[in-house]
């Protein structure tokens, strides 16, 4: 029996951020870490050397041990599957919501969300700004609904024009909004923290998992 604290929430909105912070004190599973891809559809764009499915079993399997040690764990909620076009399957107690005790819900202004879009994906440079557009293109070829083709065709429009802000509303309303929805859907929150800025959301979510924490007997300290 392990307790399962998992972060819930839209794309864009600092849930892997928190994660990071949560690191300094508590057993944390990085599913994208792990997996060295982000958990959307465009996931894997600048991430050339992703694991493989061998290797992100082996590592995640091992970081489940350890915290059931440990008696807890904190995680991202990523699915079944993680990445863009090359997917790896997630673990059975990570995949199924079912399993997880605590239910996080991270949620963040509109326009937070939508600059961390584009400091994600916008280029660099015009070899990266050609991966971004190929990978738009192969995406577009995916999809048989003429509404969400022409939706990709406008994204693409904006990248060749250089409008990153427009194309990143665009790839959030039109591709990701329906996933992270669908997840958000399947659970009642526990807790709910509006993210404006990443110490204090990591201090009020610290502040429930030691109540929890208390609740179930388990020890926790704070790494100094």
């Amino acid at each position: 029996m392990v307790v399962i604290f998992g972060l819930f929430g839209k794309t864009g909105c600092g849930k892997t951020e928190i994660l990071q912070r949560l690191k300094r004190n508590h057993p944390v599973i990085d599913i994208e870490g792990i997996a060295r891809t982000r958990g959307s559809i465009l996931g894997d764009l600048y991430h050339l050397n992703m694991a493989s499915q061998e290797e992100f079993d082996r590592e995640i399997n091992e970081k489940i041990r350890e915290a059931q040690e440990v008696g807890y764990l904190i995680v991202e909620y990523e699915g079944r599957k993680i990445g863009g076009v090359k997917k790896l399957k997630i673990p059975e107690l990570l995949a199924d919501v079912k399993n997880y005790t605590y239910k996080i819900l991270i949620d963040c202004p509109y326009n937070y969300q939508i600059e961390n879009l584009v400091s994600w994906y916008k280029p660099k440079n015009e070899k990266e700004k050609k991966l971004l557009l190929e990978r738009i293109l192969l995406l577009r070829e995916s999809f048989k609904n003429p509404d969400i083709i022409r939706k990709i065709d406008e994204i693409i429009e904006k990248i060749r024009e250089d409008k990153y802000y427009e194309a990143a509303e665009l790839i959030e309303k039109e591709l990701y909004r329906s996933h992270y929805m669908r997840n958000i859907k399947k659970i009642e929150p526990d807790l709910v923290v509006y993210n404006r800025d990443i110490e204090e959301s990591v201090k009020k979510i610290e502040e429930f998992i030691e109540e929890k924490l208390k609740y179930h007997g388990i020890t926790w300290r704070k790494r100094s």
